[in-house]
């Protein structure tokens, strides 16, 4: 997304290592949200697009919803919200109200800081702050076990929140977090459900207490913008990026920045905005927002190109965005994949050689479920950046036995320049040269896939998408009939069309506010929960195959009236 000028502008873990496959647990699964102006589409109204990344269970975590009723005091008539919501919150999470709709993804913006304890040598029980000795709080956390006896988990807190476990050097630490302050989560703030224009959004999702969103929002005036939904605590003495004490006061949070210092963004002359994880600020702005791990983005260029590459828009074209299953990001790893298997590197190797046809011709482009070249060029990939990071970090892995470079988003950068340029003093001395270090990766590749008879296996082998019910592997014989089936999707972490095990999007929306009949809504499995219902999963299959249904809802089939 573009910054302005001066200013800059909450599940991972499907189980593909038993399949040989690493998790890619640096990459965030994240979201996506573009916003495009009403200058450009046909009818002249605004587009939100969201799809918000998450695991996949069954039922969903969404509950598809229209509330309405009578507001005498709204010129317009009754007040009128349609989106999602969670099971038993009476608030839209995204969606619209007619007069605005809006949408959401995590800043990955830094929202915590780890604070290092100064433990009394002679008093475990207490800590230095900066009004002298503190006894730690201690709260006895009482887990309920079915057929057994109750667990009890001793948790010890401190002014400034919870104690975490020590680090490698075995220091004591908290974590201060701004879900945590319980009075910042009691700011009140003015509802979106009565918003009318992106600026009246702006003043009340600005300072909500909750950790930092990217907000998009549009309104039926056709104006569209961007801001920071949530509290952004002002840092003081210090600047978030290492774990530093906080005892003698001269660090720590000084309240929280005012609506006015929050970064904004109002209609910009691109008519677009988008975010999908990646940093979309700069400058003193993100001295203010700290870095978080914001995502690599490969998904937030994929979207920024596709939204540059038309002077038009209807929702049809934003839907075609979010199944965007593009493999631009692994582009560049399957031409050097070509490179290295040169005709000497395969000579007298019938599996390099059968590696380099099923990488050459079963390659669209695409992170195509079926395509074996795909699922080839990310274990090599993945193989060569171990391979890489194995010396280059040795000594933080001898200091950290625990240490895993894979949670750094952002690898990709260095390592590709470090395998592109190939400085000797960064090889491995295991490798005689940086070609043995790439040809070593891809036996190493043909190994974990069985020899040279498993290199044609589709990408769908390593990334099963296995949507589940919690109770589904208790239940003899029924219960896998209470998860969806499994099916390969086409798409991966690095793309628009985010599938990666049990994590997808967990709805998809697309929308202009005030013209809600002809928007866009995709939700995985179904509305009920009762698996004998006829929507527990009615709306799956529309969301895997990538089918248009309706933002609104249908005829009323069933009626629950609540009398007092």
């Amino acid at each position: 997304m573009p910054s302005t000028s001066g200013s800059g502008l909450w599940a991972l873990g499907s189980g593909l290592s038993a399949l040989g496959f690493p998790d890619s647990s640096d990459e965030a699964v994240g979201s996506n949200n573009w916003v495009v102006a009403g200058r450009l589409t046909a009818d002249g109204a605004p587009l939100v697009a969201n799809d918000m990344h998450l695991t996949v269970r069954v039922p969903n975590t969404w509950y598809r919803a229209s509330l309405e009723w009578p507001d005498p005091s709204s010129p317009s008539g009754p007040l009128r919200l349609i989106g999602i919501t969670l099971p038993g919150v009476p608030a839209l999470v995204v969606g619209s109200n007619t007069h605005v709709a809006w949408g959401f993804t995590n800043t990955y913006a830094d929202w915590s800081d780890i604070v290092l304890l100064d433990v009394d040598p002679k008093d475990a029980t207490r800590y230095r702050t900066p009004e002298g000795w503190r006894t730690f709080e201690r709260h006895d956390e009482v887990i309920d076990v079915a057929g057994r006896s109750p667990e009890h988990l001793p948790v010890l807190w401190t002014i400034w929140g919870p104690v975490i476990a020590p680090d490698h050097r075995g220091r004591q630490r908290a974590i201060r977090w701004v879900a945590h302050d319980v009075g910042r989560l009691a700011v009140a703030s003015a509802a979106l459900e009565t918003s009318h224009t992106v600026d009246e959004t702006f003043e009340a999702v600005n300072g909500l207490g909750a950790p930092g969103q990217n907000f998009v929002v549009a309104d039926a005036q056709g104006h569209i913008g961007w801001t920071v939904y949530g509290s952004i605590p002002r840092r003081a003495g210090f600047d978030g990026r290492l774990p530093q004490s906080w005892a003698d006061g001269s660090r720590g949070w000084s309240g929280w920045l005012n609506p006015a210092e929050y970064p904004r963004l109002r209609d910009p002359e691109s008519g677009r905005i988008w975010t999908a994880n990646a940093r979309v600020v700069d400058g003193e702005m993100l001295a203010r927002l700290g870095d978080g791990g914001y995502e690599i983005g490969s998904r937030a260029r994929i979207i920024r190109d596709r939204l540059m590459a038309k002077e038009r828009f209807a929702a049809s074209d934003l839907l075609d965005i979010q199944l965007d299953t593009s493999a631009a990001f692994l582009a560049r790893w399957h031409d050097l994949l070509l490179r290295t298997l040169t005709r000497e590197a395969i000579a007298d190797n019938g599996a390099r050689a059968h590696f380099r046809d099923v990488v050459e011709r079963a390659w669209d482009g695409q992170a195509s479920a079926g395509s074996a070249g795909y699922r080839l060029t990310r274990m090599f990939r993945e193989e060569v950046s171990d391979a890489v990071i194995a010396f280059v970090l040795s000594e933080c892995y001898e200091a950290d036995a625990s240490f895993d470079y894979r949670t750094v988003r952002r690898r990709e950068g260095p390592i590709w320049k470090i395998v592109t340029e190939q400085p000797m003093h960064l090889l491995d001395p295991l490798y005689a040269n940086w070609d043995a270090l790439l040809v070593g990766a891809v036996d190493r590749v043909i190994a974990r896939a069985g020899g040279a008879s498993g290199l044609a296996e589709p990408w769908s082998r390593s990334n099963i998408t296995a949507y589940r019910h919690p109770l589904s592997s208790a239940i003899p014989f029924f219960g896998s009939r209470l998860d969806m089936p499994l099916q390969p999707i086409n798409g991966d972490l690095y793309t628009p069309s985010m599938h990666w095990g049990a994590n997808a999007p967990s709805e998809r929306m697309i929308v202009s506010p005030g013209r809600e009949a002809s928007g866009i809504m995709h939700m995985p499995t179904g509305q009920s929960g009762h698996p004998l219902s006829p929507y527990y999963a009615n709306s799956h299959d529309a969301w895997v195959t990538g089918k248009a249904t309706p933002f609104l809802p249908g005829k009323t089939e069933h009626t629950l009236t609540l009398a007092p």
